[in-house]
């Protein structure tokens, strides 16, 4: 799916509010991961790219296919996201919303990307070097992608870090094209 962060994320810092105020942040957690989960299954993906279908028409779809599972906030949510054409965006609206969240109680998990299996070691290297850098708690995730050939990417929250050997091969054949 095409990156809507920047889309998203008025919506997730609004819903985060709205859940603090409301303390109501494990019900909007679950409230989002569901509807992320069902606008990423193919046929609703489908169905919500059909022109023919209005905002208000998707509302209503959406709505029932999580019946009784939102509360009136949250059903709220669906009929203005769907109104403004952004139904799509609920998957990186959920994203946003868990890293307001793991920022707020001082928590971040972290994607570390690398072209090879990482020693524990490693693991814990990149673990300290990012709880220093962001000053909280990090988890990390490690993704094995062979495409990066050496090095790593790691993704943590809004900040990458790309220390893959195929970006710098990419850096260095723009710098020798010029």
């Amino acid at each position: 799916m095409a990156d809507y962060t920047t889309l998203a994320r008025p919506y997730a810092r609004a819903v985060y509010h709205q859940a603090i105020e409301t303390s109501a942040l494990s019900s909007w957690s679950d409230a989002l991961a569901l509807l992320a989960a069902v606008v990423n299954d193919a046929g609703m993906l489908s169905l919500l790219s059909k022109p023919q279908i209005g905002g208000e028409q998707q509302a209503e779809l959406m709505l029932k296919v999580t019946a009784d599972k939102l509360n009136v906030q949250q059903q709220n949510l669906v009929k203005l996201m769907a109104e403004n054409g952004r139904l799509k965006v609920l998957p990186e609206v959920a994203e946003q919303f868990e890293i307001y969240r793991a920022k707020a109680e001082g928590k971040i998990e972290a994607e570390v990307k690398s072209a090879f299996p990482l020693s524990k070691e490693q693991e814990e290297s990149i673990t300290n070097t990012l709880k220093a850098k962001l000053g909280c708690e990090v988890t990390i995730t490690t993704v094995i992608d062979e495409s990066l050939i050496g090095g790593v990417v790691i993704k943590a929250g809004d900040t990458i870090i790309d220390g893959s050997m195929k970006s710098q091969l990419e850096s260095l054949a723009l710098t020798l094209s010029r």
